[in-house]
């Protein structure tokens, strides 16, 4: 067995929060149990690789090195060992595969749809609509009623004014028939996730997960909103055991050495609002004077050495060791 180290081509390795640092690569093979041999993502397709191999890469904010990525390990989902998944890296900055992800596995407990055209909203008001793309609450709108709707078919769906032109010279020239199939083809699409609103939040958790410690930030709603991301009101609190164990579900479920989970809590239970399994934001474990041990079953209160590299070396030598048990 052979576990190759996948970096960007600068040498880059998962996140170490601004985009202008980087995790400390030596440090973290240096901590850990076994072997690497260290390569780029460029070296992908000329990697002579068997079935008991084992990826551990990186992925990036850049979209096109994301596209990269998701072309290039393809062919190797199912045929050697990935860290992260291929479901994850399709999931990195995509909030409507994390949609697809959901319900084909079955988790979450909380109602989402995924759609190209406004006009296939379906969840009854009040709900929650996103863009796939984007980070903190950028793109994320609360609609109570029809009149919502409209300002996000207007700014996000409505075709432009030379589109409009064409179309309407389209439509004199066409049979009624095949302007309608002409229309449809030209119309403006984009990507949305529509999720079930949870009333009366007071706040959300974001718990990042390394092996089996957990991490938690609460992250209180922003005044006359419904957002709790990118709001900066946050505070470290113990977590209810309710928002630990579930997040143990939810980790057990994507199977993964590292998570960041964006979880709501409600009178009826946790709700999962979006999850990434790479490349995410480090400042929960950063700041966190705590961190949460699951051992024997039971939650276990550590204090946390903020350490980044130490915490992905545990993580990574946590989840190899029981591959390889």
């Amino acid at each position: 067995m052979n576990i190759y180290l996948l970096t960007l081509p600068n040498g880059s390795f998962g996140s170490a929060g601004q985009s202008w640092k980087q995790l400390d690569l030596d440090k973290i093979i240096y901590l850990l149990d076994y072997d690497v041999t260290i390569k780029t993502i460029l070296d992908i397709q000329s990697l002579d690789l068997q079935s008991n191999d084992i990826i551990i890469y990186t992925s990036s904010e850049n979209e096109i090195i994301r596209t990269y990525l998701k072309n290039n390990l393809f062919y190797l989902s199912g045929n050697t060992y990935l860290i992260p998944s291929y479901e994850l890296l399709m999931a990195h900055e995509d909030k409507g595969f994390q949609e697809v992800i959901k319900r084909r596995k079955g988790f979450g407990n909380l109602k989402g749809q995924y759609f190209f055209d406004i006009e296939d909203n379906s969840l009854p008001f009040p709900k929650v609509l996103k863009t796939t793309q984007g980070a903190g609450s950028s793109g994320v709108f609360l609609v109570n009623k029809k009149d919502d709707l409209k300002k996000i078919r207007s700014s996000f769906f409505k075709d432009d004014i030379k589109r409009r032109a064409i179309n309407g010279q389209r439509k004199l020239k066409l049979k009624s028939s095949e302007y309608r199939i002409y229309k449809y083809t030209k119309k403006k699409f984009n990507l949305f996730v529509e999720q079930k609103f949870i009333p009366d939040l007071k706040h959300d958790f974001k718990v990042l997960v390394f092996g089996n410690r957990y991490f938690v930030l609460r992250r209180s709603i922003r005044k006359n909103d419904f957002r709790a991301s990118g709001s900066g009101n946050f505070e470290f609190v113990d977590p209810p055991q309710q928002v630990l164990d579930y997040a143990k579900k939810i980790a057990k479920i994507l199977d993964n050495p590292y998570l960041s989970l964006d979880i709501a809590q409600s009178d009826k239970g946790c709700h999962l609002i979006e999850f990434q399994g790479t490349n995410f934001g480090p400042y929960t474990l950063l700041n966190a004077p705590y961190r949460y041990l699951d051992k024997d079953g039971k939650w276990l209160k550590e204090q946390n050495c903020k350490d980044l590299e130490a915490n992905y070396a545990y993580a990574l030598n946590y989840y190899l060791s029981k591959i390889n048990d």
